[in-house]
């Protein structure tokens, strides 16, 4: 499977981006709901604050 490195939804990679800086501060569980009520896929929201080695080349590393 070949794994996209940008996100043509612009909307959802400010909320992502949003979501690894709220991370930083507020701590994973306020990351994790901030990105579920932006509507990201649980799936999406565990690589991005679990792997930060595997998020998108635009995302906050």
């Amino acid at each position: 499977m070949i794994e996209r490195r940008t996100r043509p939804d612009r909307d959802k990679a400010i909320a992502v981006n949003a979501g690894i800086a709220m991370q930083a501060k507020q701590g994973r569980e306020a990351a994790a709901l901030f990105l579920e009520d932006a509507g990201l896929p649980l799936a999406v929201i565990a690589r991005v604050l679990n792997e930060p080695e595997r998020r998108r080349a635009g995302d906050l590393r």
